[in-house]
């Protein structure tokens, strides 16, 4: 019960964070915005915990993120056609990362990137467009990064390169912000 106590308090406070840090993007916006926003806020918030804690990122979490993706394109567009444009680039980059880490897992003999952070780059996809997401990943990757060496000083063990890392919690919080502050390129 403590720990599922402290997960929700953590979750809570990285929302309020990343609310924080989105607020001043969408203030002056529709409402369905800011209400995506906040939307996007909790759930990038409940994937960072949980990654973190499991290093697995739950299909219902990012299915919110769909749902606030489609939501977003409802509420802009309308059009059937934007709305392919939004899913199949989303499509086409899973199957490329899919492929990716089929190749790599061969090659290297251990898993890449994991299949929950490939649905989640897809679904960013739909939310951000291919600009956004790749703005996504360098952001994510740049935070992972500095986490990585914060985590090899703090428990006095060397750098890895196959140390295992949470991307998810540094993918999701990065879509929030990419979305809030970058306009999207369709």
């Amino acid at each position: 019960m403590k720990i599922l106590r402290a997960r929700r308090r953590s979750t809570a406070a990285v929302a309020v964070a990343l609310a924080a840090a989105t607020v001043p993007a969408v203030i002056g916006s529709p409402a369905f915005v800011v209400a995506s926003a906040l939307a996007l806020c909790l759930l990038a918030a409940a994937i960072a915990v949980h990654d973190l804690a499991s290093l697995l990122i739950p299909d219902r979490y990012t299915a919110g993120i769909l749902v606030v993706a489609l939501a977003d394109w409802w509420f802009e567009a309308s059009d059937f056609a934007a709305l392919a444009w939004r899913i199949g680039p989303g499509g086409v980059l899973m199957l490329l990362l899919c492929l990716f880490d089929v190749a790599y897992g061969r090659l290297r003999g251990r898993d890449g990137i994991g299949f929950g952070d490939i649905k989640l780059i897809g679904v960013s996809t739909v939310l951000a467009g291919l600009a956004g997401v790749g703005a996504q990943i360098l952001l994510a990757s740049v935070a992972a990064f500095i986490f990585s060496i914060i985590r090899a000083v703090r428990l006095r063990r060397p750098l890895r390169a196959a140390a295992r890392v949470p991307f998810g919690t540094f993918l999701a919080p990065a879509l929030v912000i990419i979305w809030a502050w970058l306009p999207a390129a369709w």
